[in-house]
């Protein structure tokens, strides 16, 4: 099957695949129990990629063996190394598609010895040499409003990721579907493709799962088929700039651009960057209720306030004094143990440098805002440290205040992220009613 066609199918929700041979390799060991046969990988009415192999064997106590190993796991535990399997299918035109690591289920039938073993790889992948190839990343996202992207619909922009340039296209071709394609002269970096997508989630203000990645390098092709991620989002997405609206396309290009060469400057771990991971767990957050909405928001903020460059001022002569002083207390009286550890950890906090002093450094120069650290503070303490809800918290007007404060905080979370990335421009300013665009640092700000 074509490269083009396997796309084509995938994305209509159709994709199908007779495999003369399927190989399931057993991890973390060397034991000669792989599985192998015909079967037939498909794509469900859930969007998921499921394999189906039909096997024989030797002899009845290997299918008992199966059965035993499955039987053996304990509620509770993490599964181990060897109950997954590493599944490789082969299709009648000799292609080889990887589908990684899986678990697997069985319907086996002792009398006939003979079975189907089953799974849901969340990825199907095929790779193709080719000669001359063209760097080039093409991404799909399904289940997409293609309202939330319209900012970025279009192109190609020319994008800056450190001393990487290279050109983006976002396409809305297909119903609920988007289509991004970065094309460079160079070679792509071995994280471009999960900075990319950090990039994205960050401007268009919500989680984003790749369905279909196609990966053109100078010597070889790779398309990845990746099982549908169910994702529910009851409320609005609180992006960075607002993102409805063509208006503002040249800064959301721009603001992209600052925010993934950030990430390029940092070392490569292989996971997401500090702002990425915070925001993701804030969005899951913001679908629970809004005090769950809202401990989310205060925990992101604590998170990114600790991304604040900040050379706290040594202990003060006296400060060190009543250190000194309790501690020779304690040992005069001989106080318990118990004491004694629970006196040391509260000493110790005198030290301590607390987000909302990170954040307050940089009041003066205008990168925040001194209301918005005093709204997060008030917020966090009241969130985190639980009381029974009255009948007058429901009132209209005491929600309203709530979601108020709440909007506040988003200001002050957007405004420590552009401090840490480098960013100076328009932004969403959620604490004002109406959500006008405004410039950051604020002018205004600066000056006081």
């Amino acid at each position: 099957m074509m490269f083009e066609e396997t796309i084509a199918l995938f994305r209509q929700g159709g994709f199908t695949l007779d495999v003369p041979k399927l190989e399931f390799h057993r991890c973390g060991t060397d034991s000669n129990d792989d599985l192998t046969g015909p079967g037939t990988i498909r794509q469900d009415a859930d969007g998921q990629i499921e394999i189906k192999c039909h096997v024989t064997f030797a002899n009845g106590q290997d299918m008992i063996d199966l059965l035993n190993r499955k039987m053996a796991s304990a509620s509770g535990s993490l599964y181990a190394d060897d109950e997954y399997f590493d599944i490789q299918a082969m299709d009648p035109n000799a292609d080889v598609w990887d589908a990684g690591k899986s678990l697997i289920h069985e319907s086996l039938s002792f009398p006939m010895q003979a079975g189907t073993i089953i799974a849901k790889p969340q990825m199907l992948r095929r790779t193709q040499e080719r000669k001359n190839g063209t760097p080039a990343l093409q991404l799909y996202f399904f289940y997409q409003s293609h309202r939330d992207w319209e900012a970025l619909i279009g192109g190609p922009y020319n994008i800056m990721m450190g001393a990487l340039s290279f050109s983006l296209t976002v396409e809305a071709d297909q119903d609920q579907q988007v289509k991004i394609t970065a094309a460079a002269e160079n070679p792509f970096p071995d994280a471009f493709e999960r900075r990319l997508v950090e990039g994205l989630q960050f401007v268009v203000g919500q989680s984003l799962t790749c369905s279909i990645v196609d990966e053109t390098s100078a010597t070889s092709r790779t398309v990845s088929l990746c099982a549908a991620a169910s994702h529910l989002r009851r409320v609005h997405s609180y992006p960075p700039l607002e993102i409805h609206t063509t208006h503002s396309a040249r800064d959301v290009i721009r603001l992209l651009g600052v925010y993934m060469t950030y990430l390029d400057s940092l070392p490569d771990d292989g996971l997401w960057s500090p702002p990425t991971s915070f925001l993701s767990l804030l969005r899951g957050a913001s679908e629970s209720s809004l005090d769950g909405w809202l401990i989310g928001l205060c925990v992101a903020v604590e998170g990114l306030a600790g991304l604040i460059d900040y050379e706290p001022a040594g202990l003060s002569e006296e400060l060190i004094r009543v250190q000194n002083g309790i501690s020779d207390w304690l040992e005069a009286e001989r106080v318990s143990d118990t004491s004694r550890k629970r006196i040391e950890g509260l000493l110790g906090q005198l030290g301590n440098v607390r987000p909302r002093d990170r954040m307050m450094s940089l009041v003066p120069g205008g990168a925040l805002l001194e209301d918005d650290i005093s709204a997060w503070t008030k917020a966090r303490n009241r969130a985190v440290h639980t009381r029974k809800v009255k009948k007058g918290d429901l009132e209209k007007d005491k929600l309203q205040t709530s979601l108020d404060g709440l909007h506040r905080i988003y200001r002050l979370l957007y405004w420590i992220i552009f401090h840490v990335i480098g960013y100076s421009g328009k932004y969403t300013d959620y604490a004002e009613p109406g959500f006008p665009v405004k410039s950051y640092p604020s002018v205004t700000a600066a000056a006081e």
